[in-house]
């Protein structure tokens, strides 16, 4: 077996005067054949040339100058992200959970360090991991890459095979989906149009949004990002503007403000839980809202000019959010009476709306206010997440551990009309700069989020609230295994991880990395401090809280937790069989698995190296009497039998 990673030293190996991108545009032989961009150095055009032509091999473009995204396109990102569904739905857990304002003020302070601490942890891994060795063989430099935790984990964990990858893969192709933000927003539409909601409707409202997102952005990656954009913009707008809605009622009446922020009441616990499980749980609830902090590092390779735009941009969107979320929430604690704050499966957010804008409007207009903020807010974050899971998926597809990788791994042209598909040599020139879509992985993408769906609507009861709306107990149960099992386990991860490689006697990390070695020290111990406690401590039980918050006693204390670590575990046994059916193959055949992916680069003129494409080969090799040659059996396509499989890409 042989997976490779392949460094700059087995292709041309770059030299110091920085190449030209000319005018970006394509050239078209005679003979058909597809030209690349000007400035790629001979060897790099006659080895793109040929893996075109390999009927095993992808070629893949990164997204470069106007096709790539510009600053203010991570800046929405980011907050498209950051502002969704749990604004609108942590905030009633915690308040309930822990019956104190000012325990629950500190919990969102500390989802808040959780977000500042791990920004710098993943702005440190993205701009170090992962490192190529440049072509005198001596010295490593690193490059963006797209895939968030996936290549970080890869350079932690290079032993044993294939585990990193099948671990993170797993879980994020499972717990990587829009689910509850698809759901969340046709709860929300329905609110916002005052209809009573039926499961009927709340399952074909949430299908259509997924659908029209995994449509958008299989057919125009253009329009993708014109639509975050526009989301990122008007849900900056509408937090401004709760902010605003807010104050103003204070400037009117502080009364309730005096009462729930008086010294010797703000921070009692006469009335908290005595054990740990319900902190923890509202921890794990104001972690959620924050988690998507790290979205810029699941597109990292398209962000323009990523060394100048992803920190700065980044760190600055972060920051804002955080503490916009945190102000929204002591808004919460200042206009809402406590007995109606501390009410358990109860919508604080719309009680927000009606204890400030609802004073000068009717019931029926302050619910289609909340409803159309709450709407705004869970369709762009399912727009955006749309979008850089599907390049996570994308990447998981690439390192070869997925029946059919390359059918997943590739991008294609997508319409309604074509399907999607790859384009004939005699077109392939003005396909190559149109932008491509990953539209196979936002298939399944869709396939997974639908599952989701019809699960959390049609396998849950219903709770009526006094609001006469319904809440799903799977709703929150997929919220807190999602929290659970792709944010706090990989989050603790990558803040140890960080840690180790800061500390590590004779480690080197500290030379290669962008951020002060105290600052890089402080952050990661930050980080894998406040994913960790929470990791571990969800375990303890508490005799008074059997089950799941906002469940209505229908779902166990233990069932998200479980869910995660299951997940983690089933990745173990792929993993396992993975590595079973590789040997058999070798057993059996003489074959190895080889995946190869090379880079090619090109330094711009301002001296940063960019990728502009990679290749990507999954084939099995079969040797014989010291020869390597390639088999007829090469695609990896199912663990079950041999033979061919499936039509050629």
């Amino acid at each position: 077996m042989r997976y490779s990673e392949m460094t700059v030293t087995e292709q041309q190996p770059i030299q110091g005067e920085p190449r030209q991108s000319g005018s970006g545009q394509p050239t078209t032989g005679s003979d058909g054949d597809t030209g690349w961009r000007p400035g790629l150095d001979p060897s790099d055009e006659a080895r793109l040339t040929q893996a075109r032509k390999e009927q095993f091999a992808i070629v893949e473009e990164i997204p470069t100058d106007n096709a790539s995204l510009g600053w203010y396109s991570v800046s929405c990102l980011i907050l498209n992200r950051l502002i969704g569904s749990g604004i609108f739905n942590s905030s009633s857990v915690i308040f309930s959970n822990t019956q104190s304002i000012g325990i629950s003020l500190f919990f969102w302070l500390y989802g808040l360090t959780m977000a500042i601490s791990g920004t710098i942890v993943y702005i440190e891994l993205g701009l170090t991991v992962p490192r190529y060795r440049l072509g005198d063989g001596t010295s490593k430099i690193s490059v963006v890459r797209s895939g968030g935790e996936l290549p970080y984990l890869n350079y932690f964990m290079k032993r044993p095979r294939f585990l990193a990858t099948c671990l993170f893969g797993v879980s994020f192709l499972i717990f990587g989906n829009t689910s509850f933000n698809s759901v969340a927003s046709a709860m929300a539409v329905l609110q916002a149009s005052n209809t009573k909601e039926t499961r009927g409707m709340v399952a074909g409202i949430a299908m259509a949004v997924n659908t029209f997102a995994c449509l958008l952005h299989s057919m125009s990656r253009k329009w993708g990002i014109r639509l975050n954009n526009f989301f990122g913009t008007a849900k900056l707008a509408m937090l401004f503007c709760m902010v605003v809605f807010g104050f103003a009622q204070l400037g009117k009446d502080g009364s309730v403000a005096a009462t729930n922020f008086d010294r010797t009441t703000a921070f009692s616990t006469a009335n908290s839980p005595k054990e740990v499980y319900r902190y923890v749980e509202a921890i794990i609830l104001a972690i959620f809202p924050f988690s998507g902090f790290h979205q810029a590092n699941y597109v990292l390779a398209e962000i323009q000019h990523p060394r100048r735009n992803f920190a700065q941009v980044s760190f600055f969107c972060v920051a804002l959010i955080a503490s916009l979320v945190v102000t929204v929430n002591i808004l919460y604690a200042a206009v809402i009476p406590k007995d109606i704050l501390f009410k358990s499966n109860h919508d604080q957010a719309f009680e927000f709306f009606s204890h400030t804008i609802g004073r000068v409007a009717s019931r029926t207009q302050t619910q289609a206010i909340c409803g159309s903020f709450r709407a705004l807010s869970a369709i762009g974050n399912v727009i955006v997440f749309t979008f850089t899971a599907a390049r996570v998926k994308q990447e998981i597809a690439k390192e070869g551990i997925l029946p059919y990788s390359l059918f997943f791994a590739s991008s294609y042209s997508f319409s309604l009309s074509n399907g999607f598909r790859r384009l004939p040599p005699s077109r392939s020139s003005y396909q190559l700069y149109s932008s491509r879509a990953p539209a196979a992985a936002l298939a399944l993408h869709w396939v997974v989020t639908s599952i989701a769906i019809l699960a959390t609507v049609f396998g849950t009861v219903e709770l009526f609230s006094s609001e006469s709306r319904f809440h799903l107990s799977a709703y929150y149960l997929g919220i807190a295994a999602f929290a659970y099992g792709l944010d706090i386990i990989w989050f603790s991860i990558m803040g140890i991880g960080v840690l180790c490689l800061r500390l590590w006697p004779g480690s080197k990390w500290r030379q290669k990395s962008p951020i002060p070695h105290t600052l890089g020290v402080a952050a990661a111990a930050t980080f894998g401090a406040t994913n960790a406690f929470p990791l571990i401590a969800i375990w303890i039980p508490d005799p008074a809280a059997k089950f799941l918050s906002n469940t209505s006693d229908s779902v166990t204390w233990y069932a998200p937790q479980t869910y995660g670590i299951a997940v983690l575990a089933f990745g173990v046994v792929y993993w396992l069989c993975f590595r079973f059916y590789i040997y058999h193959r070798k057993m059996k055949a003489g074959e190895s698995l080889e995946i190869v992916r090379i880079p090619i680069f090109w330094r711009s003129p301002i001296g940063e190296l960019l990728q502009l494409y990679e290749i990507v080969k999954v084939r099995w090799t079969r040797y014989i009497r010291g020869e390597k040659r390639e088999s007829t059996i090469i695609r990896l396509t199912e663990f079950a039998k041999d033979g061919p499989q499936g039509p050629s890409i």
